[in-house]
């Protein structure tokens, strides 16, 4: 048998086409041809970090009213008597916190903190390099009071206390469907041609394969948060290396199985997306071999998923330019906040590590110089009640997210902090202290969208919702929470 002959057989045999599906199933779709490299630092790079917190986060533990009755502000009190059991009694002040009115509704109270885990948050805060979205929730259209809500006069959310609903439509802002597309991946199908290699998505996943990054042309490039330039992208196959007889023999298995005359569509196409990704992983391999040293310094990224993914994305930020990045979306989950019992105790072991990761993060990303150009935001299912079960809260509506970096208006509270008094209460749809949402997702992704480069016009196929709640004008920003 001629030597060719032999490792084309050999190949075939030793990697069967079950293995390479499940690989390309974990990979991800990737998008076009390889283009031609660049190796020149592309100066209009941006970047957006979506971390979701999966299972709906308290969040009313998070950003808490600290008003002690100067000014008529008796947050501290109304929070305490609401909360009860729940209540977190020593909240680290923030500086000279605003909260802002959204569409006329006043926000009740004037100083605030945050949980007392959540230093590095705190200042991030005060340094003016993030911000809150305070009670921001799905809406199709804006939801004038209880009554409103109560006789369905508005259109309202697909299953507002689903768990299933709700993570799916703050990654759609399409509150109204069960299938729609993506915001992230809707603004990849605008951008990706403005990366100079198509090879690799723009949306790249270190959760694998999700909604938020799905559009009509783009998916996401899914990876693992253990960067190694010898595993990126195919962690089933063996490191073997990058010469000699081993290293042909994969090439070769995967070259033959790619230009197979296949008799289906199907088939075809996932030849075609192997090579594709054969290109990727090879791109891959060589430009994280470049990943400069990032000194953390007085910021460790804690030990936990949550930061060794921000670790990972703040070494993929540094290769942008060897892979001809100009945009990228990122994507991160982190579990476990679906706290119907053990809240107090569950928050204090949780919230720490947000706070640590996101300012281990954000220092990472002044190390590259790139802390204008990313901007890192959180999502939840939703938030939770008030009020307390006996053991923890149950399943909410709008809630309080974070938005972080340089370009962010920062040392704000943007929105409408609820009144924590339910007595009368018109934003509270039960006796629980679930408040109808200041802030629609859709504002803020389009705010995110404008100062990533979308272009107004656009913003009806990012956003199909977006007219309900705002009217592109250049003095007009959405929400007002970033720079641009």
């Amino acid at each position: 048998m001629k030597r060719r002959d032999f490792i084309k057989h050999a190949s075939c045999g030793a990697m069967g086409a079950g293995t390479l599906l499940s690989t390309l199933t974990s990979l991800g779709s990737v998008n076009g041809a390889v283009k031609k490299e660049t190796t020149s630092p592309p100066e209009d790079y941006k970047a957006i970090v979506c971390i979701l917190l999966a299972g709906g986060m308290d969040s009313y533990n998070v950003l808490i009213p600290n008003g002690i009755g100067t000014n008529g502000d008796n947050g501290l009190a109304e929070y305490n008597a609401i909360r009860t059991d729940l209540a977190i009694s020593n909240p680290l002040a923030l500086n000279n916190p605003l909260a802002n009115s959204f569409r006329g509704r006043l926000s009740p109270y004037q100083s605030f903190g945050v949980h007392p885990g959540m230093t590095g948050v705190r200042d991030l805060y005060n340094a003016g390099k993030l911000s809150f979205l305070s009670n921001i929730g799905t809406l199709v259209e804006p939801v004038a009071d209880k009554t409103a809500y109560q006789n369905s006069a508005t259109k309202l959310p697909l299953g507002i206390y689903s768990h299933a609903d709700q993570i799916m439509q703050w990654q759609t802002s399409v509150p109204q469907s069960r299938d729609a597309l993506g915001v992230g991946g809707r603004i990849a199908d605008l951008l990706n041609a403005s990366n100079q290699n198509e090879a690799i998505s723009m949306n790249l996943s270190f959760a694998g394969r999700n909604i938020f990054q799905r559009g009509n042309n783009i998916t996401e490039y899914s990876l693992s948060n253990d960067i190694d330039p010898n595993k990126v992208g195919f962690e089933t196959l063996p490191n073997w290396g990058n010469t000699g007889l081993l290293t042909e023999l994969r090439n070769n298995a995967i070259d033959s199985m790619a230009n197979e005359v296949y008799a289906n569509v199907l088939k075809n196409t996932l030849g075609t997306t192997t090579k594709t990704s054969i290109a990727a992983f090879e791109l891959l391999s060589q430009a994280l071999q470049k990943v400069p040293s990032i000194p953390q310094g007085s910021y460790p990224y804690p030990n936990s998923n949550l930061g060794r993914d921000l670790e990972a994305i703040a070494k993929m930020i540094s290769v942008r330019q060897e892979i001809g990045a100009k945009k990228q979306i990122f994507f991160v989950t982190v579990g476990g906040w679906d706290m119907h019992d053990n809240l107090v105790t569950g928050l204090a072991g949780k919230l720490p590590d947000v706070s640590s990761a996101l300012r281990a993060f954000y220092n990472a990303t002044e190390q590259l110089g790139v802390q204008n150009n990313v901007t890192t935001y959180t999502i939840s299912d939703f938030a939770r009640t008030v009020t307390s079960n006996g053991q923890g809260s149950d399943h909410a509506w709008g809630g309080n997210m974070m938005v972080m970096g340089g370009s962010v208006n920062g040392g704000k509270i943007f929105g409408s902090y609820p009144k924590m008094n339910l007595d009368n209460n018109p934003h509270s749809v039960s006796f629980r202290g679930n408040f109808i949402p200041a802030i629609s997702t859709d504002e803020m992704y389009a705010e995110l969208a404008l100062w990533y480069g979308v272009a107004p016009g656009q913003l009806p196929y990012v956003l199909p919702n977006l007219s309900n709640f705002y009217s592109y004008s250049s003095s007009n920003k959405p929400v007002g929470f970033m720079n641009y």
